[in-house]
């Protein structure tokens, strides 16, 4: 079978866990992929030297914990460059795939010369801050006839699974309303100063629950209303109400999402998270923070999700990667394998997985709550 080979744009947190003791989501996944023969060589590109070295080291790390000497290769290599991934781009063997985990202005533009370039896309949330971004992707994916992804991880958390079986049954019956609470430590402003004002916590944060809202009920966004709150505390704040339309078309329900990052730093987990469905019968509540793990050291007390990125041995003594944050990408490789091997169709994958085509409705959200934070908080409407 063919294995592809794997280029990732950033490095940042989510990719390595820059700013923190962990190993990020991405690596990880690349280091055990690559150890069982699922990718060729990783190629990561950042815009500072310095960058690549942090990787270096969390490479060394992981090569320790799994057992394995890991193929990659960092740019740039020797000087401060916004284009580095050009660089990769034309020296990573093919057949390749990408992994775009950079700032929400950059997707655009990267994810456009990746296509240009041949090679199937993941990109991390949100798709694009714009509808006409999102359309122009969606249109140069389909010219390339190539497969393209976004990296909704709470699609594949088994606590959203079971809400949406719940739903899809017809147990909550008809829904009345949805409420979901996400907030994070300040710190996390800190770690993304350098293009904060390229984004809102609404954007970057409540768009998980819209694609989830989207993917566990089958619904489309109508109108949108975004009210924003900045005081000392809560310098980015935002209260987002949806209404959406039920596939039942006489039936219609809102959601309000608020998101914010005034949780103290010395909480006891990074995110603080519940959604509340309740319908005309019933009523499915989550706590995504208290999964019912919690640890106790002289350090402190810590929550932990046993759920989303754990790095541990399995029960027969294998050091592997697991949680929904992890399956998400391995199941991206795993979808362009088949691809590249003819043994899955771009109609069959477009058609169940969190696609362009699909993930456009989370920035036609975004984009119209962004219109409705600059029109005096007036309801937007989604065409």
């Amino acid at each position: 079978m063919k294995h592809p080979h794997v280029l990732v744009v950033g490095a940042g947190m989510y990719v390595g866990g820059r700013g923190t003791n962990g190993y990020g989501t991405v690596l990880p996944v690349l280091v055990q992929a690559q150890r069982d023969g699922l990718i060729g060589e990783i190629h990561i590109a950042a815009t500072r030297p310095q960058s690549g070295d942090e990787i270096h080291t969390k490479v060394l790390a992981l090569n320790h914990l799994f057992g394995h000497r890991t193929q990659f290769h960092t740019y740039p290599t020797d000087a401060e460059n916004d284009h580095a991934y050009l660089q990769a781009l034309a020296a990573i063997p093919r057949p390749a795939v990408a992994i775009v985990v950079v700032p929400d202005h950059l997707h655009a533009p990267i994810t456009t010369d990746i296509i240009k370039a041949g090679l199937h896309a993941l990109v991390v949330k949100p798709f694009t801050p714009t509808v006409a971004e999102a359309d122009a992707l969606i249109d140069l994916l389909a010219q390339q006839q190539l497969y393209g992804a976004v990296e909704f991880h709470k699609r594949f958390d088994e606590a959203n699974l079971i809400l949406r079986r719940t739903i899809q049954s017809g147990q909550l019956g008809e829904l009345a309303y949805i409420t979901v609470e996400y907030s994070q430590r300040r710190i996390v402003q800190d770690l993304f100063k350098s293009w904060l004002t390229h984004t809102n916590i609404f954007q970057y944060l409540g768009v998980h629950y819209v694609d989830l809202i989207h993917f566990v009920t089958g619904a489309k966004p109508l109108r949108v209303l975004a009210l924003g709150q900045t005081t000392a505390l809560a310098p980015n704040a935002i209260h987002t109400l949806i209404e959406w339309q039920a596939p039942a078309k006489s039936h219609r329900f809102f959601s309000s999402i608020v998101t914010n990052w005034i949780d103290s730093n010395s909480s006891s987990s990074m995110s603080d998270q519940k959604i509340n469905v309740v319908g005309l019968l019933g009523r499915y509540q989550s706590d995504q923070k208290n999964r019912g793990v919690q640890i106790v050291t002289p350090t402190g007390i810590e929550d932990v999700n046993p759920y989303f990125t754990q790095l541990y041995k399995d029960a027969v003594g294998e050091f592997t990667v697991q949680g929904y944050g992890p399956k998400s990408v391995f199941q991206f490789l795993e979808d362009v394998t088949l691809l590249l091997n003819h043994k899955i169709s771009l109609t069959e994958l477009n058609a169940t997985r969190p696609s362009f085509e699909s993930a456009r409705l989370s920035t036609q959200v975004i984009e119209a709550a962004q219109r409705s934070l600059t029109t005096n908080n007036q309801w937007s409407f989604i065409d």
